[in-house]
């Protein structure tokens, strides 16, 4: 009797395991990075890291009986507490001629902020800084969100057109099947979000794109709500390539009037120049800058003087980087200097990186 019932559980099994095999493949490919960090300056100028992490990528994919075609993946990643997230999943829906439909958690995200593509061992400020610019990655991908993209090709200049739409913006990610969601606050951030990308290459080596996030059904009396945006340009000649982008950033404001340094808006430039030197080198340089616009005072200045005054500070960053390509691993070198840090007046400070990564 014990043999028959291990014979039936191996049929059974053996079925199942065809079964998957042929509705969908399954991938795991990841990254194993290791880094020393020196920070310097006027800041933190005895901070040094030694910091290695993985991530691992699961990746399934198949197709539908009406043709459309289905991927999904999840990221396990590690952070710095040592626990590891699930953080990162997507449901991707191929649609042929009617575009691509994704469901996104912790995913997707519409942001232009590194398409000008500047860095040989990552993109300036995305890949490491003295302080964060703030509002320069706002994205949708920090929230549950829908995207759709329409069908490539079909338009003139290579123009691409997407949408994404964050039905709920206090419900954060990392969420799982059937999730619930969370009650909403709205306010001056909203209740849910709609964001919108345009990009093009209208010419051999040139490409161009903007993105725009809009905060909707926002309560509440607000001097100013949320919203968030940028453009980029980037071009490409054998081996030199530019690129220039601008972020800009409008923070919910209650009461411009009734609050002491309260910021109003982020600009953000960059620009930046990198060069293959060979198939195995490559170094770049880029700047950019955050100006940080906010109000100072009280309603309580005295008769006659102005109840504010407005106060302008630029945060500024310069990367030069160099990689290395040693076939499979790639090492990087990359310097950070700054000034004004994190919007602080006269912070000047620096980073100095040495990195090593391999991909599998």
């Amino acid at each position: 009797m014990k043999n028959i019932t291990k014979k039936v559980v191996v049929l059974f099994s053996s079925l199942f395991l065809s079964v998957s095999a042929f509705a969908g493949e399954l991938t795991v490919t990841g990254s194993a990075n290791a880094s020393y960090v020196v920070n310097g300056g006027q800041v933190n100028n005895n901070d040094k890291g030694l910091g290695i992490s993985n991530e691992l990528k699961f990746a399934a994919s198949g197709e539908l009986d009406n043709g459309f075609t289905w991927d999904y993946f999840m990221e396990l990643d590690g952070n710095d507490s040592g626990a590891h997230d699930n953080d990162d999943s997507q449901l991707k829906i191929g649609m042929g001629s009617m575009g691509t439909l994704y469901i996104n958690d912790s995913e997707g995200g519409l942001s232009t902020e590194t398409k000008d593509g500047i860095g040989a061992v990552g993109v300036g400020s995305d890949f490491a800084n003295t302080a964060d610019f703030v509002g320069h990655d706002i994205d949708v991908s920090g929230s549950g969100n829908i995207q759709y993209d329409a069908p490539a090709d079909v338009l003139p200049f290579g123009l691409g057109v997407s949408l994404a739409y964050v039905p709920n913006n206090s419900d954060g990610d990392n969420n799982s099947y059937k999730n619930a969601g969370t009650e909403n606050t709205a306010g001056g951030d909203g209740d849910s979000t709609i964001m919108y990308r345009v990009t093009a290459a209208p010419i051999d080596g040139l490409s161009v794109g903007a993105d725009y996030l809009d905060a909707q059904n926002t309560t509440g009396t607000y001097s100013q709500t949320y919203e968030a945006g940028g453009w980029y340009a980037a071009y490409a000649m054998g081996n030199f390539e530019v690129g220039y982008k601008e972020r800009y950033y409008a923070p919910a404001v209650a009461n411009k009037l009734g609050a002491s340094n309260t910021p109003h808006s982020y600009v953000l430039t960059g620009m930046g120049v990198e060069v293959a030197l060979n198939d195995a080198v490559s170094i770049s340089y880029s700047e950019e800058t955050s100006e940080r616009k906010q109000y100072t005072g009280t309603t309580n200045a005295a008769a006659g003087a102005s109840p504010f005054t407005r106060e302008t500070i630029e945060f500024e960053s310069t990367f030069l980087m160099l990689a290395y390509d040693i076939g499979g691993a790639t090492v990087g070198l990359t310097s950070v200097e700054s000034s004004n840090s994190g919007y602080t007046s006269g912070a000047d400070t620096t980073k100095t990186l040495a990195t090593l990564s391999m991909a599998f």
